[in-house]
């Protein structure tokens, strides 16, 4: 009998018992195919030629090329390969890269100067805005307020603007440093011995690493010491300077 001979049944949700699944075998025993992976799509301002020519300039500015300077042969971002020979070029009379690379470091300083003097006025709004309220707590014996970080933790040198933080800037951080803090105390004592210990016998290397181990925890209460005596002193400063009387404009008068 030939494939057209055979008998069709009616019921095309019921094919023949020859051609059904047979029970306890799947009827797909390679499994379900895969899905093709979906290619994630740009919005409709990020999928332009423009954008994509961009993110092709960023990859190449930043990818690795070998540079051979002398007997020295080392990989730099191709972006500052580039800016090398520019200065190499400049520096051999080419008044045109000369020209541009002055361009270059004239808005890249402006662009960080820009960026340390607004990091310098949030600074000084900061301890401005703070301040107070850590040397009210201090006054009527309260704890200090959850803020971090502390005020005079933000240090402005005087000199160039720069903006630092000398301690913790979260509250989580703050929590690490009480557990240090905690451990350095009750490590002190043995500290103490250890170091005596290591002067009679500095080749001990098992007393070596202890000691290395304990003096870490006694630099972490130097500079926790020297904090809070930075905190003392400033807010003492801050103290005097509200007591110290405003001159008198009209001494001067007749």
């Amino acid at each position: 009998m030939t494939e057209d001979d055979r008998p069709r049944s009616n019921n095309y949700r019921k094919p023949p018992v020859e051609h059904q699944f047979k029970k306890g075998k799947s009827g797909n025993p390679n499994g379900r195919p895969k899905k093709k992976a979906v290619q994630p799509t740009l919005g409709p301002l990020g999928g332009g030629i423009a954008d994509r020519l961009a993110s092709m300039a960023l990859d190449e500015a930043t990818r690795p090329v070998t540079v051979r300077e002398g007997d020295k042969v080392s990989e730099i971002p191709a972006m500052q390969a580039l800016i090398r020979t520019m200065f190499r070029a400049a520096a051999q009379g080419d008044i045109k890269a000369g020209r541009q690379l002055l361009e270059v470091i004239a808005r890249a300083e402006g662009g960080r100067a820009g960026a340390a003097l607004e990091m310098l006025e949030r600074a000084v709004q900061y301890k401005e805005t703070h301040a107070p309220a850590f040397d009210l707590c201090e006054r009527e014996g309260r704890d200090p307020p959850e803020i971090y970080p502390h005020p005079d933790d933000v240090i402005i040198n005087a000199a160039t603007g720069e903006v630092t933080i000398d301690g913790p800037a979260t509250k989580e951080q703050a929590g690490a440093q009480k557990v240090v803090r905690e451990l350095a105390n009750e490590s002190q004592r043995r500290y103490f011995k250890v170091e005596a210990a290591l002067k009679k016998d500095p080749t001990n290397h098992k007393v070596r690493r202890e000691f290395k181990e304990l003096k870490r925890h006694n630099d972490f209460l130097k500079k926790d010491a020297e904090r809070n005596t930075r905190r003392v002193a400033q807010r003492l400063s801050r103290h005097v300077l509200k007591l110290k009387p405003e001159p008198d404009d009209t001494s001067g008068q007749a």
